[in-house]
């Protein structure tokens, strides 16, 4: 990874982080006082991280990527009807 990329990129995480760290407890609260219980919070909060790893699967688009991107030939590759599997390159006099 390029350091213009990185530099920017562990900034974003390090910022989502702290925004994390003060918004979960404050909602946490929140939850709590206006259930009456503990249970209220951790409910919320549990939905609310389904709802993230839900929606960084779709993002991803599940791994598609990632696998049509193996299918794919390479230059050299070779195979069935794509030249010699075994001795590499046939040599051309």
């Amino acid at each position: 990874m390029d350091a213009r990329i990185a530099a920017p990129a562990i900034a974003l995480v390090n910022s989502l982080g702290n925004l994390g760290g003060f918004v979960s407890p404050t909602a946490f609260g929140i939850l709590q006082d206006a259930t009456g219980s503990t249970r209220g919070g951790l409910i919320g909060l549990s939905v609310v991280g389904v709802l993230a790893a839900l929606s960084v699967a779709l993002v991803r688009g599940g791994g598609h990527r990632e696998r049509t991107r193996a299918r794919r030939p390479r230059a050299g590759d070779h195979g069935p009807g794509r030249g010699p599997v075994r001795g590499g390159p046939a040599r051309v006099r």
